[in-house]
């Protein structure tokens, strides 16, 4: 009887933790700055371990688009929880690397994708270091 309750107490409180791989539709309707940050973490974390490499598959420019569609909607979502005119300026520049991360990918430019991450990780640490 003691495992269930521990193991329905577990479930209960794994249930109540914000889902942090959202869908584009699903971003305009966080409420938190941290959630649209674990969100964009969640997105970008895994394709940023992708910058530099000479080729990419069918799959990583799916994942490429999808994720530049994702943040060009956090990026504008991030202005709702703004901190001033850099912070916004930085977002608004995530979003355009954000677009052009996507259109890299409907292209399949191996170069033009690596070039756009590298570009997003480096407004990321530009953005935690001045703000987070």
């Amino acid at each position: 009887m003691r495992l269930l309750l521990i193991a329905l107490a577990c479930s209960f409180a794994l249930a109540c933790v914000p889902k942090r791989d959202l869908t584009v539709q699903q971003i305009p309707k966080l409420t938190k700055l941290e959630d649209v940050m674990d969100v964009q973490s969640t997105v970008m974390d895994p394709q940023f371990k992708k910058i530099g490499a000479a080729s990419y598959s069918d799959a990583d420019f799916a994942a490429f688009a999808d994720a530049g569609a994702r943040l060009q909607a956090s990026a504008i979502k991030i202005k709702d929880f703004s901190k001033g005119a850099g912070f916004d300026a930085l977002a608004m520049q995530l979003h355009d690397q954000a677009k052009q991360l996507a259109d890299a990918a409907g292209a399949k430019n191996a170069v033009a994708a690596s070039q756009a991450l590298a570009s997003m990780k480096s407004t990321c640490k530009q953005c935690h270091s001045k703000f987070r």
